[in-house]
């Protein structure tokens, strides 16, 4: 069974905050196939727990992808294997390419922000046209305080550019707090 149309989809949110839990029960609400793109890295007992959490919560009702890194280099064969992907999530995303590239300047910050936005663009375009339906978790970093160090910065600045990458392209975006879900998309203002 495969989708009626191809959709993007993003779920943001605090962490905490229910937005994964939200996004896991819209992909099942879906037809297809559903593929669950995991990309946490274990380097400690409290991802060690949360990593277990979310397998525990997801069954054996999803083909689960391990991808830390380079998304696109395993997309077609995503693509292939699901019609329904969600992909949870993007802040750790960009966590891995932080600490793997680690920028040492505002140069080396652009540069990885737009080889992670241009890879988010390859895959939406590549969802698009194998018509199928990607749903994206991340969290959303710009409510708070602005950081007081460097490499903190980069990282928030990095998040928010591939939100904003990914929430121009959806087709419906959800914002979760407090375990309530709302869809903003359709309430979006242009001037």
């Amino acid at each position: 069974m495969t989708n009626e149309e191809s959709r993007i989809i993003l779920c943001t949110g605090g962490a905490r905050s229910g937005k994964s839990e939200f996004a896991e029960r819209l992909v099942l609400s879906l037809p297809g196939r559903k593929g669950y793109v995991a990309t946490g890295q274990i380097f400690d007992d409290e991802m060690e727990n949360r990593v277990a959490k979310h397998k525990a919560r997801r069954g054996n009702l999803w083909h689960n992808f391990e991808i830390p890194y380079d998304i696109t280099a395993s997309w077609s064969k995503i693509l292939d294997a699901c019609d329904v992907i969600l992909v949870d999530c993007l802040t750790m995303y960009a966590t891995n390419a932080m600490l793997k590239k680690e920028p040492q300047n505002q140069a080396e910050c652009n540069a990885l922000a737009d080889a992670l936005v241009a890879e988010l663009k390859e895959v939406i375009e590549a969802t698009h046209a194998a018509d199928k339906t990607v749903v994206f978790v991340t969290n959303e970093l710009g409510l708070g305080i602005v950081p007081n160090n460097r490499m903190a910065r980069f990282f928030r600045d990095i998040a928010g550019l591939i939100n904003q990458t990914v929430a121009q392209a959806a087709d419906e975006v959800y914002f979760t707090i407090s375990g309530i879900t709302t869809e903003l998309k359709a309430k979006e203002v242009h001037i």
